[in-house]
């Protein structure tokens, strides 16, 4: 089968070419890892190419199937929205992409499909660059990467009350049965009022799309255009005029100030990139918060899966190819 048939978008795949991949719904629009995995690739003179897969979700099986039997392919990252959902597709999970219930990487080993999951490790690296005590942490998202960065954070802050938020409140409660050891400092907040009422919030880590430099092209907005921060569910398939997008991003950005301005002297982590600065930075930054983006833990989860891919390549020699 030609891969052209699968994907979204059209590639230069050759006959017989080694290749790694990654998908997700869009990463030919601003990926970063194909830029990086390829300047890995070309400075360590290794024939092989990362092309990024544009994948609609119901071919995401039919892929997963072509690169099992592909004997040209060794490993895929894997990115926004497949990353819980690729799992059910592969042969093996390493234990922390399994506790986690998250893949960001996959591997073929022995022509068998392995998940593994780098974005703890490069949320780790990140949270090295803050020095100052942490005694409440806020994480806002459930996803791929959030659930992550939740274990991240327990396992970073272990005597820290780190709260919980999800718009999908479900979901959030059965991610924290998985969660097997120091639990008795997870504070679940079910609702909106919950959320507004936290105070002495010394780290907030956004980890949804919220911020994201993509388009909602149910009302022709940006995600960039809103913060994760709001006091009320952002329902977009309710803003169906210009004037409803407009009070709703009014009403966001007040929101997020107001929050901020009570925990003024947390850092603010997003894990977005792209852009590098997102609304709820800039806001904070107003304010004179710290703020984090998502760009180094971006960079180290891509060294992290290159070597997991690449072992006898040392990650001090990939940290200076990819840079």
């Amino acid at each position: 089968m030609n891969i052209n048939k699968l994907i979204q978008n059209k590639i230069n795949l050759k006959d017989r070419q080694k290749f790694v991949s990654i998908i997700g719904l869009k990463p030919s629009k601003g990926a970063r890892s194909p830029i990086l995995w390829n300047k890995a690739y070309s400075k360590l003179k290794i024939s092989k190419k990362m092309f990024p897969f544009d994948l609609k979700p119901h071919k995401l099986g039919k892929l997963i199937y072509y690169l099992k039997r592909n004997n040209n392919f060794f490993a895929s990252a894997v990115t926004i929205p497949y990353k819980e959902k690729v799992i059910s597709y592969l042969d093996e999970i390493d234990q922390s992409a399994s506790e986690i219930g998250s893949v960001n990487l996959i591997v073929k080993e022995k022509n068998k499909l392995k998940g593994y999951n780098t974005d703890y490790i490069g949320f780790q690296y990140t949270l090295k660059r803050i020095s100052k005590k942490v005694n409440n942490v806020l994480i806002i998202g459930c996803g791929g990467a959030g659930k992550a960065c939740i274990i991240g954070a327990k396992n970073k802050y272990p005597k820290a009350n780190v709260y919980l938020f999800n718009r999908d409140l479900n979901k959030l409660r059965k991610f924290n049965k998985r969660i097997k050891t120091n639990k008795k400092n997870i504070i679940i907040l079910k609702n909106f009022i919950d959320f507004k009422k936290l105070k002495k919030i010394d780290l907030i880590i956004n980890t949804t799309s919220l911020g994201f430099d993509s388009e909602i092209t149910s009302i022709k907005s940006n995600f960039k255009y809103f913060s994760p921060i709001s006091f009320s569910e952002i329902k977009f398939d309710k803003l169906t005029t210009k004037e409803k997008v407009i009070n709703a991003t009014i009403e966001n950005i007040l929101d997020t100030f107001t929050f901020l301005k009570t925990n003024s002297n947390a850092i603010i982590f997003d894990i977005i990139y792209q852009p590098s600065r997102t609304l709820i930075m800039k806001i904070g930054e107003k304010i004179g918060l710290r703020t984090i983006n998502g760009l180094e833990m971006n960079f180290m989860q891509a060294v992290q899966a290159f070597k997991i891919v690449n072992k006898k390549i040392k990650i001090n020699k990939i940290i200076s190819v990819m840079r």
